[in-house]
């Protein structure tokens, strides 16, 4: 596998040609990728899956290109090549160590049950990804491609999600807890038996969403769009739809308490057939 990620490295340095230092940058971050490698397949990745994943942490190579003398900059001695080496290694920890992904390519990557804590994919292209089992506590998704990523049972708690392309993604069995997927493009997802509390829906394109049978705690649906989105059947309390259009949203059989209630009824919501707890 080393041989592998050599080939990949040589193969992503390639357009830069031929600079001071280009193996030593090369053998450090294989050193680092062989590492992290080893980390993915102690969590019980399969070989392929751990690769893929271990590629996909380097992160924006330009970033490191700049920490390092690559055009007609000449070391001149062995300290100006500790110094460059030393610039190099500092940023690829920055890369792998705190989990930079903004503005990558990882279309259909296999990141599933993976440590993403905090990890940052703004801007990103996700488009069928898989998150299932992972942790993204805090991670920023910002104005991400993800439509049809896989979140399944994954722990997205305070994760943003704001601005993103979300259409046809599972968060089957996800933690959303304090969850931010304010304004972004919802249909088609599934959120069965996901953990719905204080998560933010607002502005969201939620139109045809199914939440029959949940309990919604605390979740914001501000100026959301719901035609024909489901609540049948769940229990809904302290849920927010200000300046929701509601008018075309199911609420058959849903138990709600008297704040969600009143905020619905202002609005004209058919509620012929709901309980108040």
């Amino acid at each position: 596998m080393e041989k592998k990620l050599e080939q990949h490295l040589n193969k992503v340095f390639a357009r830069y040609g031929e600079f001071p230092a280009r193996d030593d940058v090369v053998q450090e971050l294989l050193a680092n990728l062989t590492e992290r490698y080893q980390d993915f397949k102690s969590q019980g990745k399969r070989d392929n899956q751990a690769y893929r994943a271990t590629i996909d942490s380097i992160g924006d190579v330009s970033e490191i290109m700049e920490q390092i003398p690559h055009s007609e900059v000449k070391l001149t001695s062995e300290s100006a090549l500790h110094s460059a080496v030393s610039s190099m290694r500092d940023m690829i920890g920055a890369n792998i160590g705190s989990r930079k992904f903004k503005h990558s390519v990882l279309t259909k990557a296999d990141l599933s049950e993976t440590n993403l804590t905090k990890a940052d994919f703004t801007g990103s292209a996700l488009a069928e990804a898989s998150f299932r089992g992972s942790f993204l506590s805090g991670a920023k998704l910002r104005s991400a491609a993800l439509k049809g990523a896989n979140f399944f049972n994954a722990d997205l708690t305070n994760a943003d999600l704001s601005g993103s392309d979300l259409r046809d993604a599972c968060f089957d069995s996800s933690i959303l807890t304090g969850t931010k997927l304010k304004g972004s493009a919802l249909h088609g997802a599934s959120f069965k038996n996901a953990n719905i509390v204080g998560t933010d829906f607002s502005q969201s394109d939620l139109s045809k969403i199914s939440f029959d049978g949940q309990t919604l705690e605390g979740a914001v649906f501000g100026s959301a769009s719901l035609k024909q989105t489901s609540f049948r059947n769940a229990t809904l309390r302290n849920v927010s739809f200000h300046h929701a259009a509601v008018k075309q949203a199911i609420f058959d059989g849903a138990a709600m308490n008297k704040v969600t209630y009143a905020i619905l009824k202002g609005a004209n919501a058919t509620l012929d057939n709901v309980t108040i707890l």
